[in-house]
C-alpha cells in the first residue's frame, strides 16, 4: 500500500531529436489528485503517453502502480483529449462505456454470463457519473458535459487504482466543468488522478498538488494559484504579485474582466463602501 501510484526518474524524452522532456523527476503517491499546468508544448500529453507505454523515455524511468510503463493493464484508466462521437455513429450510452472492458486478446464470444457481467459493470460506472437512466439513448445524442460523463465512466469501468485525463474539461460550459470537478474530486476518493489541462479553473480545491511542466517539472504540494505556480504554468517569468493581477493585466493573453471591486462585480459584494456603508 505504500507503493507511489507513479514514479519517474530522470526521465528524457524528445521527438526527432527536438527535445520534449529534460530531467523528469516526479513521486506521486496513492491517493494523490495532481492537476499537471503548463504552456502548449511543454510536453504535458507527451507525459501522459509515457505514462501509459504508449511512448518509451529516450532515457531516465517510469513506473506505474509498481511496474514499468504499459504493464500495469486495466489497473490504469484513461481520458483522451479528442473523444468527439459522430452523429450517424449508432453506439449507446452502454455500449461506449462497456468498451472500457476491450482488451488486447478480448473474446467477442463470450458466454451470457460473462456478458451480463460487463452490462452490470457498466451499468454501475454510470451510476457513478450520474447517468443511470440514459444507458439506452445515443451517445451522439447527449450534450458535451453528459459524453464527458460517459467517457469517464469507460475510463473508470474496470476499477482502475490510477486515472489518466487529458483535457477532460476543454469541450464543456462552465457549469458542467464545476460538475466535472465535483466528480473527479468523489471518484478521487478510490482512485489516483492525473489530470492534463490548460484551464486554471479546475485548480479549485479539488485537486491536492500541481505539477508545471514545461520540459522539466515542477511539483507543488499545493494546490493555490501562487505568482510562482501561474508563471510557470503560463511559461513566463515569475511576475511579483497575486495570480488575479497576473490574469488580468499580466504578460498573458489579456481577459476582458471587471474590475475586483466595481459595483457590477459579483453583485457589488467587493465595492469599497463609502462612509454610510454603502458602495461607492
Amino acid at each position: 500500500m505504500n507503493t507511489p501510484a507513479i514514479e519517474i526518474s530522470d526521465l528524457w524524452f524528445s521527438y526527432g531529436g527536438a527535445p520534449v522532456l529534460e530531467q523528469v523527476n516526479l513521486t506521486l503517491p496513492a491517493g494523490d489528485f495532481l492537476a499537471v499546468l503548463g504552456p502548449n508544448g511543454g510536453g504535458k500529453s507527451t507525459l501522459l503517453k509515457l505514462l501509459l507505454g504508449l511512448a518509451q523515455p529516450g532515457g531516465g524511468s517510469v513506473r506505474v502502480l509498481g511496474q514499468p510503463a504499459g504493464q500495469a493493464g486495466g489497473r490504469i484508466g484513461y481520458l483522451p483529449q479528442f473523444t468527439q462521437v459522430s452523429a450517424s455513429f449508432p453506439i449507446t450510452v452502454l455500449g461506449a462505456v462497456q468498451l472500457g472492458l476491450v482488451r488486447p486478446g478480448f473474446d467477442w464470444f463470450k458466454g451470457r454470463a460473462e456478458r451480463a457481467r460487463e452490462r452490470q459493470a457498466a451499468q454501475e460506472a454510470l451510476a457513478r457519473v450520474g447517468l443511470a437512466e440514459h444507458a439506452r439513448r445515443r451517445l451522439s445524442d447527449l450534450s458535451g458535459g453528459q459524453r464527458q460523463r460517459v467517457f469517464i465512466a469507460r475510463a473508470i469501468v474496470s476499477g482502475p487504482e490510477l486515472l489518466l485525463l487529458d483535457e477532460p474539461t476543454a469541450s464543456v460550459d462552465g457549469k458542467s466543468r464545476q460538475e466535472l470537478m465535483a466528480l473527479l474530486a468523489e471518484l478521487n476518493r478510490d482512485m489516483t488522478i492525473v489530470m492534463v489541462s490548460h484551464d486554471m479553473s479546475t485548480v479549485d480545491g479539488c485537486v491536492k498538488s500541481i505539477a508545471c511542466v514545461n520540459r522539466t517539472l515542477h511539483l507543488h504540494a499545493d494546490s493555490r494559484l501562487t505568482p510562482q505556480i501561474f508563471a510557470e504554468a503560463m511559461g513566463i517569468d515569475l511576475v511579483a504579485g497575486c495570480p488575479v493581477e497576473l490574469l488580468a493585466h499580466g504578460p498573458v493573453p489579456h481577459r476582458v474582466v471587471l474590475a475586483h471591486d466595481s459595483p457590477e462585480c459579483c453583485g457589488g459584494r467587493h465595492a469599497r463602501k463609502n462612509d454610510g456603508g454603502q458602495p461607492k
